[in-house]
């Protein structure tokens, strides 16, 4: 019993030493579940497949490339509402159409003051982006000297608030006469922010069969106030227009079975009178108001 003992603590004693030998060998280890669990996820990811994207997946998605550049975009349908707006507002007068013809070519053009660049040829150059800018003290004037006393049926000008703003006339006066020694008001307009083409009333002049034609040699229109209490002034176009007599001409060269008509029944021949701007026509045509007469001493 003795020796069972002996021999066996030994060997107790060898398994300690032993598992102290294990133990100080190779150490307890704590187990770090958070970073098992991210290797986990990551060989997950790597191992998986990204699906691939497709725009039949989104119906309602848009492919990138179709976006383009939005502000520019934008500003595109801009300018072609605002181009569109100008081409409407040209097309709301066609004075073919009523039977007139553009005569300022007949006239002479000055103005009172203008600033270098901004003058008569810029009021004249049928661009509406240019204009006559004054630089003087007001009333502003624009005088049209006529080679010949012509009888005008309608006068249009063209001014634009949005881009102009104090530089827009609010009051402006016509008058027109022998000379500009004797110019007669004959019209008084007053604006607010307007923006287009403007048409002077003319309606009652005295003129013309209906007295709705100014017979004049000089034609004046006199800009008084600006908006904003505006010191100088701007002014993009202005058109002149007469009856267009020729148009008789034309019917007879588009159709000229009725012309020998006229001539087999021998009516007299009216191919000189067509002239608008030939005295004799005018001064038969065109009853002349009183302020235009000689003065007569009583």
């Amino acid at each position: 019993m003795v020796l069972l003992l002996t021999h066996l603590s030994p060997s107790a004693s060898s398994h300690a030493d032993d598992d102290a030998d294990d133990g100080e060998a190779f150490p307890p280890q704590r187990v770090n579940w958070a970073a098992m669990r991210a290797d986990a996820n990551m060989d997950y990811l790597r191992n998986s497949q990204i699906p691939e994207y497709s725009d039949e997946d989104d119906p309602a998605g848009v492919p990138f490339g179709d976006l383009g550049d939005i502000s520019a975009e934008d500003t595109s349908v801009e300018d072609d509402e605002n181009h569109a707006v100008d081409q409407q507002e040209e097309a709301e007068f066609d004075p073919l159409a009523v039977g007139l013809k553009e005569i300022s070519n007949l006239g002479k053009f000055t103005v009172s003051s203008h600033k270098q660049g901004n003058g008569v040829d810029q009021l004249r150059n049928d661009s509406l982006k240019t204009y006559w800018q004054s630089d003087g003290p007001q009333p502003h004037k624009l005088t049209v000297y006529f080679i010949k006393r012509v009888g005008i049926r309608d006068i249009r000008f063209y001014v634009d608030y949005n881009e102009d703003e104090s530089y827009t006339p609010t009051k402006i006066v016509f008058k027109s006469g022998t000379s500009e020694n004797n110019l007669i008001q004959f019209a008084q307009m007053e604006l607010a922010a307007p923006v287009g083409w403007q048409q002077v009333p003319i309606a009652g002049s005295g003129g013309g069969p209906d007295g709705n034609t100014l017979v004049s040699y000089v034609f004046q229109m006199q800009i008084l106030e600006n908006h904003q209490n505006g010191k100088d002034t701007h002014l993009r176009s202005i058109k002149i227009y007469a009856a267009d007599n020729d148009g008789v001409g034309v019917e007879r060269e588009a159709h000229p079975t009725s012309a020998n008509t006229a001539t087999n029944v021998d009516e007299p021949d009216t191919e000189e009178l067509a002239d608008p701007w030939d005295i004799s026509a005018l001064e038969a045509d065109l009853p002349v108001p009183d302020f235009m007469k000689e003065p007569e001493i009583r």
